[in-house]
């Protein structure tokens, strides 16, 4: 197997497949990178003139990247079902392995781009309001697991059902569920209590990893692994510490959260299951071409 830098197919992705758009449509690219850049603006602005906390700065980066996250995956299979050139990719030499990191890698290193446009918008709340590292840290950690999370199903998505607008719309849609209507529900029927405040009580990590394991059974996760959610509880992590003039009880809700590792916890969940993903994609290479 080639070395992952010279896989061609990685190259195409990258530069090869984005430079043939922009030859065929200049006008139409150039406009949607204008738009793009005149919105970063204007909400960078909007969060330096405004004193904005760090989870409405995350909230902000991880709503562009529920937005085009799946844009870079949903349609990296199907396409070649759609072109009629999946034979044609499945005759070249290169190897299950590299074909599945020349898909996924070109559509990680996108998102990599993505949430390191989301950094200085981040760090221009430091000043604001006490931004620690540990927040700000798990913050990014957050945007860019959960993107990976999305590009990763994206391409197994792509890979099964082999039509781009059902694998399109299957990530839209379920997003809406996920992130929305699911959490939605639960705090519903449940009067509104997320569980969160028995967090004061933790004294450990132990005690954290065993809260952990008690959210699965009740359903609590649904909102605990909510990025969104995850965000706005690192806004309150980030305060400057010691909290002077808090009171006992947000001083050991903020140390709870800390106790549960907040941010790196959901972070590894999102990337084990994009491994997961990955891992069923490559199974489905394999078998599909006995590479």
């Amino acid at each position: 197997m080639k070395p992952r830098a010279e896989n061609p197919l990685l190259w195409y992705q990258l530069f090869g497949l984005t430079r043939n758009r922009w030859r065929r449509q200049p006008l139409l690219y150039g406009a949607l990178v204008a738009s793009a850049a005149l919105t970063y603006l204007l909400v960078f602005q909007l969060i330096a003139y405004n004193d904005a906390s760090l989870g409405t700065a995350l909230n902000f980066g991880l709503f562009a990247i529920c937005l085009f996250a799946p844009l870079m995956a949903y349609n990296l299979f199907s396409l070649e079902y759609e072109k009629q050139t999946w034979e044609s990719l499945a005759l070249t030499r290169l190897s299950a392995r590299e074909i599945l990191w020349g898909k996924w890698g070109a559509a990680l290193v996108r998102l990599a781009l993505l949430t390191l446009a989301f950094v200085p918008m981040t760090l221009i709340t430091i000043d604001l309001v006490g931004t620690q590292v540990y927040a700000t840290v798990a913050g990014w950690l957050v945007l860019f697991s959960w993107g990976a999370l999305l590009t990763t199903l994206g391409m197994w998505l792509s890979f099964k059902l082999k039509r781009t607008i059902s694998t399109a719309s299957t990530l839209y849609a379920g997003q809406v569920f996920a992130l929305l209507l699911f959490p939605l529900l639960y705090l519903t029927f449940g009067s509104w209590d997320t569980g969160i405040q028995s967090i004061s009580f933790l004294q450990n990590h132990w005690e954290g990893f065993l809260w952990w394991v008690g959210s699965l059974f009740d359903a609590r996760f649904v909102v605990h692994l909510n990025p969104f959610y995850v965000n706005s509880q690192l806004g309150w992590i980030a305060q400057e510490r010691p909290w002077t003039g808090w009171s006992d009880d947000t001083v050991s809700y903020l140390k709870g959260l800390y106790y549960l590792n907040w941010g790196y916890t959901q972070s590894f969940l999102y990337l084990a299951l994009a491994m997961l993903f990955a891992g069923l994609t490559y199974r489905g290479l394999k078998y599909a071409w006995r590479k």
